[in-house]
């Protein structure tokens, strides 16, 4: 009994030394792979970088920095969605809701930057699901909105409602962070582009006007025909004009003040740096 005793135990060594060296074996097939894959991303060369990242993750799916490089390839590649499938993987590995939230803010930083908006913006609310002052969430979403509206390009058509919540979105930065001097600039972006836009409304309006008022000339040999809606027309086209200056004048007094902030901001900031030397 005791020989079969000992013999079973150097079985059962056996066992385990040929699962250990299994073990091994993969490990080192995961290396191989994962350092040739690395070789290939710093050559630029990303579609071959990703077969190898991927062979490496087939066999240890827990490598987090390999799940890192492959998002990263990818996304040098252009192909955006595959790498934002691979950058949420990160969020398996968060050991902390910060670090979850940060996982989620790049997977919304690649859309912001390639598109669609829609997506940027769905995972910029997930950080604010973890945390609802989330400042960089929160002006990454004012983005999005200053985006859509128009703001950040000179032939884009202004859409009122993109740039009222890139506006309030701003503000709620502000509210958390008042010394963000950058949120500011990019308030202004918005105002300027929405004042544009009201003033294109408040010519147009003032055209309309003077159009309503000019009555049609008449055919040879005929009387004039008196339009009788003309005055009501003018009347709104001037009432409009009007609305559309007041609303111009209360934009341009806060873009001056977003100015002014801008500038305190700044001080601030400048003041915090030498207090810190």
């Amino acid at each position: 009994m005791k020989r079969l005793g000992s013999v079973g135990l150097m079985l059962g060594l056996l066992t385990l030394g040929g699962s250990f060296g299994c073990a091994d074996e993969k490990a080192e097939k995961a290396k191989e792979h994962r350092i040739k894959g690395t070789n290939f991303l710093a050559d630029k060369n990303y579609a071959e970088a990703v077969k190898e990242l991927d062979e490496s993750l087939k066999i240890d799916p827990t490598q987090e920095k390999v799940w890192e490089k492959k998002a990263f390839a990818l996304m040098q590649a252009g192909q955006t969605d595959e790498a934002a499938q691979a950058a949420l993987k990160l969020v398996d590995f968060a050991k902390t809701p910060q670090d979850k939230a940060e996982a989620y803010r790049n997977v919304a930083a690649m859309y912001a930057k390639n598109g669609p908006l829609e997506k940027a913006e769905q995972y910029f609310q997930e950080c604010l699901k973890i945390n609802p002052k989330d400042t960089d969430a929160l002006s990454w979403i004012a983005e999005v909105h200053s985006q859509r509206g128009g703001a950040r390009s000179m032939s884009a058509p202004a859409i009122p409602s993109e740039l009222d919540l890139a506006l309030k979105t701003y503000d709620q930065v502000i509210a958390l962070n008042p010394d963000s001097a950058n949120t500011y600039l990019n308030k202004r972006i918005v105002m300027f582009k929405y004042i544009e836009h009201e003033k294109a409304l408040q010519q147009a309006a003032e055209q309309e006007a003077v159009e309503a008022a000019t009555p049609p000339k008449p055919e040879k040999g005929k009387k004039a025909v008196v339009d009788p809606g003309a005055a009501e027309r003018v009347a709104a086209a001037k009432a409009s004009a009007a609305a559309h200056a007041k609303r111009i004048e209360e934009l341009t007094a806060q873009a001056n003040e977003a100015t002014k902030q801008f500038g305190e901001a700044t001080k601030r900031a400048k003041a915090a740096q030498a207090s810190n030397k």
